[in-house]
C-alpha cells in the first residue's frame, strides 16, 4: 500500500476537515514531501553501515503510516500539523543508524563517548572470551555498529537542526522551511528519540501539547498521542517487506541476523480482531527454522508489551485509545503457533531456567564459592567500594589519593552490624534494583554503565569487579542487609535504600532514605546484621577455632594491604586510617610485615638482618611488588601474598612481602603474580647477594637458594648441598668433585618410612646422616617441594635449573659427564640402626676422567 493511501494520511491531508482548510492540508503535505525526499537519501545509507540489519530504508518508514492506520482507524485522528510531526518523527526515528547522520561522519562518531565505550567493551569482552585480541578493524566495525544502535535514538533528536554542507558550500537541512524547522523541528526530534524511552518518560516529558503555529494553523499538537502511535507502529512492523528474499541472498547475513531475516520474510501484515493484533505467517516454520520462530515469538512479546503500556497510558489520559491493546496468542508459545504456524515440531517453552534463584545465588555466591571464610565477604565489599571511588576519581578528575572506604562494627539493639561505606560514585535506583542484584552480570562491563557514566569504559580505568557475584557474598555474614546509595552528582534527597529483611529468601524493598542517613558526600553504605558474634569462633574476626580473635583494625589492613584508597576503620568514636594509597612502598619493614600478617607490631618482628632485604620490584615506573626471599624453616608464615587491585588473593610460602597479580578464580582466592620474569630474575639475584651478607645459618641460606633458583635468579656462592654435616657452595662442590670419581646423592629430606625397629619420634630426633652421602634439600619444612611455577603468569625459565636438584645435577654433569644409576644404600642411622634409601649414584665418565 502506498503511504498516501493510508487512513491516517487521507484523514489528515486529503479528506475534508472541520478543523483545517484545504490550503493548510496542502501546506503541511508539501513540507512533508520535501522532508521525506531528503530523509530517504539519509536512511538509504543505513544498509551500507549496518549491512546485516533488516530493511530500514524509506520503504520501512512509509510502511509505518500503514501500521499506524491499522491501529488508529476510526479511533485516533491526526490533524494536518500532527500528521506532519508524526511523519517527521517516522522519518527520523531510525535515521541516525548511519555514520552520515553525524558531523564529520565516521570520524565524528568515533569521537563520541558511546563509540569509545563500545570499542573498549567489545575489545575487553572478545579478549576475555578467546584469550586473543581480535583485529583492530574487526573491533572498529563491531564498535561502530554497536554505537550506531545505542546512539541512533538520542542522535535522532539532533537531526532536525543539523546541517550538511552542499557542494557549493551552503547549509542543507532535512527541513528546508526555517519557520517549520524552528517551530516543529525540536518536537519532531524529541518524538523520534522517544521511541526508545520507557513509557513512564513519555508520560512525564511529553505531557503538554504544543500550541498552534500562528499564521499557519489553529491546530495544536498532542505529543503523547503521536509518541504512542510512533512506538507501537514501529514495534509492530515486522512483516516480509523488511526482509526481501532476494536482498537476503545478496547480503547473506549470518548468525542471529540471519534468523531475524528468516522469520521476518515469512510474516504477513498484521490485522486487528476484537482489540487484538493478529500475526500470521506463511509458509510455516519447519524444524530448521525453530530458532527463527523463537525470535518471532520474542519480537511479538515486545509488540504486546508496547501495546499494553500505550493502552494503559491512553486510558489514564482519557483520550482516544488504539484499536489493539495486545497481541493474540502471546500468552504462550503453543498458543502463538496457532497463528504463526510451525510444521514438524511444536514450540514448548523449555528455556533453561532456575526455579530457585535464592538457592543458586546463595550456593554459588556464598560458602560454596568462598569456602568457610567470612573475611571473603569483607574483601568483596572493600573491592566494590574502592571501585566506586576509582570511578569517581576518573569522572571528576580527582587525584589518585582522593577518596575513602570506611569499615566499622556498630551495636544496634543488641545486634552487631558490619558497615562498609565509600565516597564513590553511588548508584541510581536503576542500578540498585538492576545490576547490583543481577547475579553473574557485572555492572561495569554492561552497556548500562556507559549510559550511567558515559566515557568510563573508554577511559582505560580498570575496575576489579567483573564477575557480578561479589555483592552476594555478604549473605554469608547475615540475612538482614541494607544498601543506601546516593549518586555523587545528585541532590541529597535522591538517596535510596535497598533492604533485605530475610536474606535471599525475601524480596528486597526500595525506599526513600531518611535524611539523617544520607551519605553526606555521595557514595554507598552497605550494612549487614551479623548472624554470629564476630569475636566468637566462626565469626568474622575469629573464623578458626585456633588462636584468638583478630581486631578489625588488623584484619582490614591484611585484607587490603596495598589498596589505593584510604581505608579507615571506625571503632566506637575513634577512627584510624590503616591503609593509605602507596604507603606500602615506604612503610617501615616491621610495620609492613605486621600489616601483612594481621598482627600488632611486636619488637620481635623488627629483625634488621631479615627485613633489610626488602626490595621493590619495578621497571620503567611500573611497580610489581615489594618483597624479600624467605629463609625461615617454615616459610613466610603468612607474611607473603599476591594481591589483586590491592586486595589479598593468595598467600605465598617462600616469599615475604607482596606481589601484584591478577585473579584466576571468580572467588578471587587465587591469583598469578604479574611481575615479568626478567624483573623477577634480577630481584632474585640481588636477594642472593643480600642473603650471603646476613648472619643467617647455612641451612637458611640454602633454603633461600632454592627460592632464588625457582625465580630464575643466580645464587652466587650460597650453600647448596650438605656433606658430612658441612654445607658446600657451588665452587666448593666443584672443588670436591675434582678429587672424586663416584658420588651418591640424596635429593630432598630423609623422612620416616616405617623403618624397622625405629620409632617415628626416635627417627625425628636421632637421625644422623651418612658422611659419604651428599644431601641436597629441595623443600621447606611443612611446604614440600618448592614449585613457584604456580605463582606466576609467565612460566619460569626452562633453560636454567629451577631448583637445587636440577642445579646440583647440572654441576655434577658439567664436571664429570657422568654415568647415573639408582642405588639403595645406607643414607644414615638412628641409634645404630641403619636407614636405607634410594640415591642417585654418579660415576665420572672415563673420558672425562682422562
Amino acid at each position: 500500500m502506498d503511504y498516501r493511501d493510508t487512513w491516517l494520511w487521507q484523514r489528515a491531508f486529503v479528506q475534508s476537515r472541520q478543523d483545517a482548510t484545504q490550503s493548510e492540508q496542502q501546506y503541511f503535505q508539501e513540507r512533508y514531501f520535501s522532508m521525506r525526499e531528503k530523509a530517504a537519501a539519509l536512511v538509504g545509507r543505513i544498509q551500507a553501515d549496518m549491512p546485516t540489519m533488516t530493511v530500514h530504508d524509506v520503504s520501512h518508514l512509509d510502511s509505518l503510516w500503514e501500521m499506524g492506520s491499522i491501529l488508529a482507524r476510526e479511533k485516533v485522528d491526526l490533524n494536518p500539523p500532527e500528521a506532519f510531526v508524526f511523519g517527521g518523527a517516522i522519518l527520523l526515528h531510525d535515521a541516525a543508524m548511519t555514520v552520515a547522520a553525524y558531523p564529520n561522519g565516521l570520524a565524528g562518531l568515533k569521537e563520541t563517548l558511546a563509540w569509545k565505550d563500545s570499542y573498549a567493551r567489545i575489545s575487553m569482552t572478545a579478549q576475555e572470551a578467546s584469550g586473543d585480541s581480535p583485529s583492530d578493524q574487526l573491533i572498529e566495525e563491531l564498535a561502530t555498529a554497536d554505537a550506531l544502535r545505542i546512539m541512533h535514538a538520542p542522535q535522532a533528536e539532533k537531526l532536525p537542526s543539523m546541517s550538511w554542507k552542499s557542494s557549493v558550500g551552503t547549509d542543507e537541512f532535512l527541513i528546508d522551511d526555517p519557520e517549520i524547522r524552528n517551530f516543529y523541528g525540536p518536537k519532531i526530534g524529541q518524538l523520534a528519540h522517544s521511541h526508545w524511552w520507557p513509557i513512564a518518560r513519555v508520560e512525564d516529558d511529553l505531557a503538554n501539547d504544543l500550541g498552534p503555529l500562528g499564521g499557519r494553523t489553529g491546530n495544536r499538537i498532542d505529543l503523547t498521542k503521536i509518541a504512542c502511535l510512533l512506538r507501537t507502529s514501529d514495534a509492530m512492523h515486522i512483516d516480509r517487506r523488511r526482509a526481501p528474499a532476494f536482498l537476503r541472498k545478496l547480503l547473506n547475513p549470518q548468525g542471529v541476523s540471519s534468523q531475524h531475516w528468516a522469520f521476518q520474510e515469512r510474516m504477513a501484515v498484521p490485522f486487528v480482531d476484537e482489540e487484538a493484533l493478529v500475526y500470521t505467517a506463511a509458509p510455516p516454520f519447519d524444524l530448521s527454522l525453530a530458532e527463527a520462530w523463537w525470535l518471532a515469538y520474542d519480537a511479538l512479546v515486545q509488540v504486546d508489551k508496547e501495546l499494553r503500556s500505550v493502552d494503559h497510558l491512553l486510558q489514564k489520559r482519557s483520550t482516544g485509545r488504539l484499536n489493539a491493546n495486545r497481541v493474540r496468542g502471546i500468552d504462550g508459545p503453543r498458543e502463538l503457533a496457532k497463528f504463526v504456524e510451525t510444521i514438524g515440531w511444536v514450540p514448548v517453552d523449555s528455556t533453561v531456567r532456575v526455579s530457585d534463584v535464592p538457592k543458586i545465588v546463595s550456593t554459588l555466591g556464598g560458602r560454596k564459592l568462598y569456602g568457610n571464610e567470612p573475611a571473603a565477604a569483607l574483601r568483596e565489599l572493600i573491592q566494590n567500594a574502592s571501585d566506586a571511588v576509582a570511578v569517581r576519581r576518573k569522572l571528576q578528575q580527582r587525584s589518585q589519593t582522593w577518596g575513602q572506604v570506611t569499615i566499622g562494627l556498630e551495636k544496634r539493639d543488641h545486634e552487631t552490624w558490619l558497615v562498609v561505606e565509600d565516597t564513590g560514585v553511588g548508584m541510581s535506583p536503576n542500578v540498585l534494583t538492576g545490576p547490583l542484584i543481577d547475579f553473574g552480570n557485572s555492572f561495569w562491563r554492561s552497556p548500562l554503565a556507559a549510559q550511567e557514566f558515559p566515557g568510563i569504559q573508554a577511559s582505560g580505568l580498570t575496575v576489579r569487579g567483573k564477575f557480578g557475584i561479589g555483592f552476594f557474598s555478604i549473605f554469608m555474614l547475615g540475612k538482614k542487609v541494607s544498601v543506601t546509595s546516593r549518586r555523587y552528582d545528585k541532590a541529597s534527597d535522591s538517596a535510596r535504600t535497598l533492604e533485605f529483611q530475610h536474606g535471599l529468601a525475601s524480596r528486597p524493598v526500595l525506599y526513600e532514605t531518611d535524611p539523617q542517613d544520607y551519605p553526606i558526600d555521595g557514595g554507598t553504605r552497605v550494612s549487614v546484621c551479623l548472624d554470629k558474634d564476630p569475636t566468637l569462633t566462626g565469626g568474622l574476626l575469629h573464623p578458626s577455632k585456633y588462636g584468638e580473635a583478630t581486631p578489625l583494625l588488623y584484619l582490614a589492613a591484611s585484607i587490603a594491604p596495598n589498596l589505593d584508597v584510604d581505608l579507615v576503620v571506625k571503632e566506637g568514636d575513634s577512627e584510624e586510617c590503616v591503609v593509605r594509597p602507596r604507603d606500602w612502598l615506604t612503610l617501615a619493614e616491621s610495620r609492613f610485615f605486621a600489616r601483612l600478617s594481621a598482627a600488632a607490631l611486636k619488637d620481635k618482628d623488627a629483625r634488621a638482618d631479615d627485613h633489610s632485604r626488602l626490595r621493590i620490584l619495578t621497571r620503567d615506573g611500573q611497580i610489581y611488588g615489594r618483597a624479600m626471599i624467605e629463609t625461615a624453616r617454615f616459610g613466610s608464615g603468612g607474611r607473603g601474598c599476591i594481591t589483586v587491585g590491592g586486595l589479598r588473593a593468595r598467600n605465598i610460602g617462600y616469599i615475604s612481602g607482596l606481589l601484584a597479580g591478577r585473579e584466576i578464580t571468580a572467588a578471587r582466592n587465587d591469583a598469578l603474580a604479574l611481575v615479568p620474569l626478567d624483573v623477577l630474575s634480577m630481584w632474585a639475584t640481588e636477594q642472593a647477594d643480600l642473603i650471603s651478607q646476613t648472619l643467617i645459618g647455612d641451612e637458611g641460606k640454602a633454603r633461600g637458594a632454592q627460592t632464588i633458583l625457582a625465580c630464575g635468579g643466580s645464587i652466587g656462592d650460597l650453600p647448596i648441598a650438605r656433606l658430612n654435616g658441612d654445607w658446600l657452595s657451588t665452587s666448593e662442590l666443584i672443588e670436591f668433585l675434582s678429587s672424586r670419581e663416584q658420588l651418591d646423592v640424596y635429593f630432598g629430606s630423609v623422612d620416616y618410612d616405617a623403618d624397622l625397629e625405629v620409632h617415628p619420634k626416635e627417627f625425628e630426633s636421632s637421625f644422623e646422616e651418612d658422611s659419604q652421602i651428599l644431601f641436597v634439600p629441595n623443600e621447606y619444612a611443612g611446604y614440600g617441594p618448592i614449585n613457584l611455577l604456580e605463582f606466576f603468569s609467565e612460566a619460569t625459565k626452562t633453560e636454567l635449573p629451577s631448583n637445587l636438584e636440577e642445579f646440583v645435577r647440572s654441576v655434577i654433569e658439567n664436571a664429570w659427564a657422568p654415568w647415573r644409576s639408582d642405588e639403595n644404600v645406607v643414607v644414615g642411622s638412628v641409634n645404630g640402626s641403619e636407614i636405607f634409601r634410594e640415591v642417585i649414584r654418579f660415576e665420572k665418565d672415563a673420558e672425562s676422567a682422562a
